[in-house]
């Protein structure tokens, strides 16, 4: 057999291996004993949580795309963005306006944390900013947070609040 054909197996073996590992978290990090078919992942596993574009007067640019993986849900933690005069952003959360942003919300070297108020998404997260003024500017935002399985996600909640 050949050395790469070895390699090959080897990832197969060990992705098979993977699919079937529950993690169980111990009580004393999380207040409850969790087990989780994935392991949840920081967004940054995925996609860069920091982006920053220049955008010309007079348009606009989308700065932050994401689409969630299927059977996944992106719980975000914290938030951050640059704002100039003449300008706002639409932050929408599975095709729907979440906010119109049209204010600094938080410095981006210390972004307002917002993991309590659970806000996530099933779909996709976009940012896309308009310049309406008549200069270029540097626009920046931040939103990361934490990518979970579905299944996991639905088991988190309801222990938390209590369901199950």
């Amino acid at each position: 057999m050949s050395r790469g054909r070895e390699i090959a197996n080897a990832i197969i073996q060990g992705q098979v291996i993977g699919q079937n590992i529950k993690v169980t978290i111990p009580p004393s990090e999380t207040g409850m004993r969790m087990t989780f078919t994935e392991l949840p992942r920081p967004l940054s596993y995925y996609y860069q949580p920091h982006k920053y574009v220049t955008i010309p007067g007079g348009y606009k640019a989308t700065l932050f795309d994401f689409p969630v993986p299927g059977n996944h849900v992106l719980h975000i933690h914290q938030i951050a963005n640059n704002w100039f005069n003449d300008t706002y952003s639409d932050w929408s959360i599975d095709g729907a306006r979440f906010e119109k942003v049209e204010r600094w919300i938080s410095s981006l070297n210390a972004p307002l944390t917002v993991k309590d108020r659970y806000i996530v998404a099933y779909k996709n997260v976009k940012w896309i900013t308009f310049n309406n003024g008549k200069d270029a500017i540097i626009s920046e935002v931040l939103i990361d947070g934490v990518v979970y399985l579905l299944d996991d996600w639905k088991n988190l909640i309801g222990k938390r609040l209590k369901l199950y």
